[in-house]
């Protein structure tokens, strides 16, 4: 599924790059493991290949689909009632579902959420702190993607995020 030097997305862990496949034995049994460096981060991770499917890690987004996503951050506008409605409780529920599922849309959407609330007055300690992490792995994934400056990938995810 992946190669050598692809950069992936780890769900709420972070982006890394596949560095190796090797073959390993556990409990007997031989098998292969994608080790990957998360980037800006000492973790290294061994993943056996057969569990890839049930971590919904992925390849990063291309700039072309970065560029879409951003451009339609509008997409992700709910309605001001449905904020204010919501408890904290429920949005976390939501929000850490969708970081678990880990594409970029999800990423963009918990971002546009937990900003409409702020907006509105409501978000606590922890939804700011999971609006901060969502946006530095997006900032993250398009720095990788683009080739660009975190400044520079962070400017670009902050204009889209003015709505």
């Amino acid at each position: 599924m992946f190669n050598i030097g692809d950069k992936i997305v780890y769900p709420g862990q972070g982006i890394g790059v596949v560095n190796c496949i090797e073959e390993m034995e556990f409990k007997g049994e031989k098998q292969n493991y994608y080790k990957i460096d998360i980037i800006n981060s000492t973790m290294k991770l061994k993943l056996p290949v057969s569990r890839v499917e049930f971590t919904n890690i992925r390849l990063i987004s291309d700039s072309n689909e970065i560029d879409t996503d951003l451009n339609n951050f509008s997409d992700f506008i709910v309605n001001e009632e449905e904020i204010k409605i919501s408890t904290a409780k429920e949005r976390m529920i939501t929000n850490s579902k969708k970081i678990k599922e880990g594409t970029l849309n999800d990423y963009l959407d918990v971002i546009c959420n937990l900003t409409q609330v702020m907006q509105v007055g409501n978000i606590n300690a922890n939804e700011k702190q999971v609006l901060n992490s969502t946006k530095s792995l997006v900032v993250e994934e398009i720095s990788q993607s683009k080739d660009l400056s975190k400044e520079e990938a962070s400017e670009l995810l902050e204009n889209a995020i003015k709505f």
